[in-house]
């Protein structure tokens, strides 16, 4: 059953989420015990550790792994995501345990300095991603002559599988029995998808005239996954209550041609969860079941969407974060993480600086709750380029070209 919009109308009226004043900057180590004393939130973060691969975490001593590991340790999360972790078990490497497991170990469950705690997550979860998976037929989906080779003929970009996949690690118990992938789900089974597809008017298939101008043929339709990595619900036993953490990292909105193919993938796999969290029923899971999240669930949308506000870049026209987060009820978006760092670089909200843009500042990892939660307070770990706190401007630069967003939210409904 579609959402209802009595449901979104009332948590509109009487407020649903209302933030702590106060808590712009980074909140880590002691301080964050006498945080927790006064607001009793539960904590999410998400933390794109570019690239982090097996070898690194899997032994101890690993430069980027540490500096990760002491910027968590400055949020002090109680369920966290890190976005382009390895999944060992997916690329045959260290199969005796995973990569999210030998990160806690090695890394989270050990103080990284003198004034931080280590974090003993109970919890874990590697989902299978769809990076470097080769469907079982072979397809020349990225269009340069050859069929089958990775990176780019696999359903996401990925060197080998696994590559550039996340993990989530709780303090929280996971349900389980109630986590529902959608890995599989078929960009085309999605009512009025973008997908260029040849033969159709104004879709490039010469490529003469644009040699990066990507499309699917119909036969590539009918396997071509929507997600680039996963999107996948996975309820939380949460002090309040069942929480519903969704969890997606799509694919950049950039390096095609004129066809805008990866723009308008990026697209549709943000809408995913906005018409999941509508209810809308044409989804299906791994399993077969359809439908999509139940109207009075409460839920937790977490990780690096590559889409922001506004941004106007011109590779990025289709503005989903614009349409399918900012402007949407479903999602609170009224109240922003912030810090000292990304408000220096012009973009106070900016979660993103560098990369494959150089000098690029941008917002485009989330946390945002559902409007019946209650958002306590919000923060992005970035300080500001002359804070001197034990050289943790240099740990998130080692650690990424991203920077951890977390929020403090009440899971217990206002209502």
């Amino acid at each position: 059953m579609v959402r209802s919009q009595a449901r979104r109308a009332l948590l509109k009226t009487i407020g649903g989420t209302a933030t702590a004043a106060g808590f712009i900057g980074t909140v880590g180590g002691r301080q964050w015990d006498e945080h927790r004393k006064q607001d009793r939130g539960t904590r999410y973060a998400t933390f794109n550790v570019i690239e982090l691969e097996t070898e690194q975490v899997q032994e101890e001593g690993d430069p980027q792994a540490e500096a990760a590991a002491r910027v968590v340790q400055e949020a002090q999360p109680d369920i966290l995501v890190i976005n382009e972790l390895t999944n060992n078990l997916q690329q045959g490497k260290y199969t005796d345990r995973a990569n999210i497991d030998a990160f806690v170990k090695n890394y989270l469950s050990v103080p990284q300095r003198d004034d931080l705690e280590g974090i003993d997550y109970e919890h874990t979860l590697q989902p299978e991603s769809n990076t470097g998976v080769l469907p079982e037929q072979d397809y020349d989906f990225n269009k340069d002559g050859t069929s089958g080779e990775r990176p780019g003929d696999a359903y996401g970009f990925g060197e080998y599988p696994g590559h550039y996949a996340f993990a989530i690690a709780s303090k929280y118990p996971i349900d389980e029995s109630n986590i529902r992938s959608f890995r599989k789900f078929k960009w085309a089974d999605m009512p009025g998808n973008l997908i260029p597809v040849a033969g159709e008017e104004c879709v490039v298939t010469d490529t003469e005239d644009d040699e990066t101008a990507l499309y699917l043929t119909e036969e590539e339709l009918k396997v071509y996954r929507l997600s680039s990595k996963t999107h996948i619900d996975i309820p939380f036993e949460t002090e309040g209550g069942t929480v519903h953490g969704l969890f997606a990292h799509p694919t950049p909105p950039g390096f095609d041609g004129k066809n805008n193919f990866n723009g308008k993938w990026n697209h549709d796999e943000v809408r995913f969860f906005a018409d999941y969290v509508a209810g809308e029923d044409y989804i299906y899971d791994d399993s077969g079941v359809y439908g999509g999240l139940d109207d009075d669930s409460s839920y937790v949308l977490m990780g690096d969407m590559n889409a922001g506000p506004g941004l106007g870049r011109d590779e990025r026209p289709l503005q989903p974060a614009q349409k399918f987060f900012f402007d949407n009820g479903d999602f609170y978006t009224g109240q922003l993480p912030k810090s000292p760092g990304g408000a220096q670089r012009g973009i106070p909200t900016a979660t993103r600086f560098g990369g494959d843009v150089e000098g690029v500042v941008e917002q485009i990892d989330y946390v945002l709750p559902s409007p019946d939660l209650s958002l306590r307070a919000s923060s992005i770990v970035w300080p500001a380029k002359n804070a001197t706190k034990q050289n943790l401007g240099e740990d998130v630069n080692t650690a990424s070209d991203h920077r951890l967003v977390w929020a403090d939210i009440e899971t217990t409904p206002c209502y």
